[in-house]
């Protein structure tokens, strides 16, 4: 399949190009006066026979009267693709990237830009991530959405920490709808690769009145996923160092609920209490063997070829879990006093990250129970291995004995528990105010508006954990009963990827509790204590207050639009942590402040009717996470390095361009060109320098020329682009043609920055096309939409030497969703994701180097939604 990529990215420049030049004929050979776009209420979008058509109007609506660059998608068309959630709608919009993990869309990247850089808002109001400020896309549903705008440039009236775009998420209002309404979907289907199930449960009831408004929802969706993984280590020779085969069994749940109440007693006041809880729940069962070759006691290894004897092998088995949420509360309101406008809003939100992840390592230590073999890796990525048993000949040197279809899962002399823990939680409070006045200035219409917002956030995490422990002999030197060979089944893997081998399940949970039993005996006898599994050199608190001030204009005149204005942002931070220098633990706490400006200028000229110009002038930031900023670090002396947190590191600032040129040719269409760039000072970069002061000298020893690891700001970061898109229903085709319609965009992308150390390197992720297009067709009750998306090859991760970089090569997905609507009320839909079962391929270097094979299969999802 990916030597068909180029194909497919011809064909879906020349389909842009076609139906742009398709659409301005219809245009021009309509006498008719350009209509004004008016965005379609929600009650006619649930009966209308064009959903998507109405929904993309809704969307071009929020677009084109954006006072600023400005992609919007409308809820009833997220409910329309095959992934629900805000991170699959957001993928579909011009020059964002989405990042899956094992095969579902989870981050976004606005402009192939780092994930850190966006930020998102839930109706106007920021909020961190629970990811060390990133924020998952996939734990909002379309349940409790009503629109989503991506602000590509920014207003002083927003926060400034969105250095590439900001995401604001519009929940349901109930005061747009008369009376009682409800929204029911319910949904189920199988998983291609274990053959697992889907199953996704929404609700949403609403009732609004002259005066007041409520809606609830619930929102579930769970899936029961395997998932392939091949990973391979390489020489300098380009020989196979080891290969690693997984198998993954996850289960993975996203639950919603939302509330939210409006009071509105006359025209000149409303009231609004909204509350909102996310949260994503991933078990994950991973059974792994790793074929170390190149510590195998005789033979030879080729980059394509090899023959072995005496290969080790470790066994990772682990029984884990993912947990994070987001609970936010808004109360506020909206006030019209003589001529000014002023709005209010309180909100309180936090989040919570865990990663909980016990692995069993299960090693060799006799060598007759190695095994020997033969490779052929001439399919990179793809090894096949043929099994020996070892065996030693008269004179005691290692041979290769009788061939074997199967690993041996049970020859393991040392089983060690490698303890990886993870936790952090996130308290903030903000409180806002802003006042609108419209005003006259000569003949421009004006409106003058500023305010003030104070944050008052809290992150504080207890430590991680990466803990050793050889829970296998202990146990067994007190008596306790370990036996983690009982568990291994004769289940094969479920798996797409023919590795020459059979290899069989492990019962991960059983064997989970045969650990936890295990740890808790040694507890008792006082060999293991849980408490020092905790690095505390790790461990944080972090608070950080944010005092911000605006001021905006904006005039009005004839064809013109301009906006004036600057926001002023003091950060002060207080870090604190502990220094462990391997012998004491000393408490620290590092205070650091900033003062920053952030002045934008945008102009938008109607150059007629339906064609529109936009020029901004711009800036913005993005703060590092706080793991970076923590106080923390680890001493030491012996080898004279410091490695931790770096309280001194300063936000990553941008100050660039955007220009654009939107065509409103039809009613619900358009085409547009854009291009952006981005001048980017102190890029966060993981490095190597010395200390350089005294905070972290004790005892008389002084540290100022120790080696210091740590996050520190690189420099000369540059980020540019030009952005491509169409949409339209081509209705000027005869029926039933008619029904026919593409929303379609590419952007083309180019980011680097210098590192400390003098390299200059791409940002990770960006690549440097991006290309996402639909086509649907809505008539006679359906509504068929094909989605594919396709993004170039992008850096992961930043090696000390480039050779050594990480690399995500192009990946591409193809998706379907099918609707047809029984009545105005009831409609059935299919959704099936990863139609062409493509897998993820990630490379060291160059391509010949694939370091991991991912492989998901495809999923199916059928179900049936009521809205009334």
């Amino acid at each position: 399949m990916l030597a068909t990529q180029p194909l497919f990215k011809k064909c879906a420049l020349a389909a842009l190009c076609a139906a742009v030049c398709n659409g301005a004929m219809a245009a021009e050979g309509d006498e008719q006066q350009p209509q004004t776009i008016v965005a379609p209420v929600m009650e006619e979008v649930l009966v209308s026979a064009s959903p998507i058509a109405d929904s993309q109007a809704q969307s071009i609506a929020l677009q084109r009267d954006a006072v600023n660059v400005v992609s919007a998608i409308a809820a009833d068309d997220i409910g329309r693709f095959p992934d629900h959630t805000a991170a699959a709608a957001l993928a579909r919009l011009p020059a964002v990237a989405v990042q899956r993990d094992q095969g579902q869309p989870r981050y976004i990247q606005v402009r192939g830009a780092p994930a850190r850089w966006t930020t998102v808002s839930f109706d106007g109001i920021n909020v961190i991530g629970a990811e060390e400020r990133v924020f998952r896309f996939d734990s909002v549903p379309a349940a409790v959405m009503d629109s989503v705008e991506v602000s590509k440039t920014l207003t002083p009236a927003m926060s400034s920490e969105a250095l590439a775009g900001r995401v604001d998420i519009h929940t349901y209002s109930p005061l747009e709808s008369d009376g009682f309404s409800a929204d029911i979907d319910v949904g189920y289907g199988p998983m291609e690769l274990g053959d697992g199930d889907q199953e996704r449960y929404a609700g949403r009831l609403a009732w609004g009145g002259d005066t007041f408004g409520a809606v609830v929802a619930l929102s579930t969706f769970s899936m029961e996923q395997v998932t392939d993984n091949n990973e391979i280590g390489y020489d300098e020779n380009d020989a196979p160092t080891f290969f690693d085969f997984r198998s993954y069994k996850l289960e993975r749940e996203t639950n919603s609920a939302m509330a939210k109440f409006e009071y509105a007693p006359s025209e000149a006041h409303h009231f609004v209490l909204s509350s909102l809880y996310t949260e994503f729940l991933d078990h994950e069962q991973r059974n792994m063997y790793v074929l170390s070759l190149e510590d195998a006691i005789a033979g030879n290894r080729g980059p394509d070829a090899g023959e072995l004897i005496g290969v080790p092998i470790e066994g990772w088995l682990q029984d884990g879990n993912y947990e994070n949420s987001t609970f936010t509360n808004t109360l506020g309101g909206d006030h019209f006093a003589g001529e000014w406008e002023i709005n209010w809003r309180l909100n309180y939100t936090q989040t919570e990250s865990n990663v909980e992840l016990p692995i069993i390592l299960r090693n060799q230590t006799d060598p007759l129970e190695f095994a020997s073999l033969t490779y052929d890796h001439t399919d990179r990525g793809f090894p096949q291995v043929q099994l020996y048993s070892t065996e030693f000949n008269e004179q005691g040197m290692p041979v290769m004995g009788e061939a074997s279809s199967s690993l041996n899962q049970t020859g393991f002399g040392f089983d060690g528990l490698v303890n990886y823990l993870i936790n952090s939680e996130t308290d903030a409070y903000t409180a806002k105010l802003d006042f609108t006045r419209a005003w006259t200035m000569g003949s421009a219409d004006s409106e003058l508006k500023f305010g003030v917002q104070y944050d008052d956030r809290e992150a504080t995490s207890p430590g991680s954990s990466s803990a050793f422990v050889a829970v296998g002999p202990m146990a067994q030197a007190i008596g306790f009963d370990w036996n983690p060979n009982q568990y291994v089944t004769d289940e094969s893997w479920d798996t797409d990827f023919d590795r020459g081998v059979d290899i069989t399940y492990v019962d991960n949970a059983g064997l989970r509790n045969e650990l936890d039993s295990a740890l808790a005996a040694l507890t008792d006898a006082g060999l293991v204590n849980p408490d020092e599994f905790i690095s505390p050199d790790s461990s944080y608190q972090v608070n950080e207050k944010i005092a911000s001030a605006y001021l905006m204009n904006t005039w009005t005149w004839d064809r013109h639009q301009i906006l004036v204005g600057v926001r002023i942002e003091q950060t002060d931070l207080t870090s604190e942590g502990f220094l462990n220098d391997g012998t004491s633990t000393t408490p620290i706490t590092l205070d650091s402040d900033e003062l920053q400006v952030y002045p934008s200028i945008h102009w938008n000229f109607e150059v007629t009717d339906d064609l529109k110009y936009r020029l901004a002038l711009v800036t913005g930031s993005s703060r590092p996470t706080f793991n970076q900023m923590r106080a923390g670090a680890s001493i030491s002396d012996a080898g004279a390095t410091v490695s931790g947190g770096n309280p001194e590191v300063e936000n990553e600032f941008a100050k660039g361009v955007d220009t654009s040129l939107e065509w409103y040719f039809a009613d619900a269409a358009v085409a547009s060109i854009g291009a952006f760039y981005r001048d980017v000072d102190n890029v966060l970069f993981d490095s190597v320098t010395t200390v350089g002061d005294d905070r972290y000298n004790s005892d008389g020893i002084d540290r100022s020329d120790y080696e210091y690891q740590t996050t520190l700001n690189g420099d000369d970061g540059k980020l540019a682009g030009v952005e491509l898109a169409y949409q339209q229903q081509w209705s000027f085709l005869p029926e039933p043609f008619d029904g026919f319609g593409m929303q379609a965009n590419v952007a083309f992308l180019d980011g680097e920055f210098t590192t400390p150390d003098g390299r200059t390197t791409a940002f990770p992720g960006t690549s440097d096309q991006i290309i996402n297009s639909s086509v649907y067709y809505e008539n006679f009750g359906w509504s068929v939409r094909l989605n594919w998306q396709w993004r170039d090859a992008w850096l992961d991760d930043i090696s000390p030497d480039a050779d050594g970089d990480y690399y995500w090569q192009d990946t591409e997905r193809l998706d379907l969703s099918i609707r047809y609507q029984i009545t105005e009320a009831i409609g059935l839909y299919a959704d099936v994701n990863n139609l062409t079962d493509e897998t993820g391929i990630r490379y060291q270097g160059n391509e010949s180097r694939p370091v991991e094979i991912e492989g998901f299969g495809k999923r199916y999802l059928f179900g049936v939604r009521a809205s009334f």
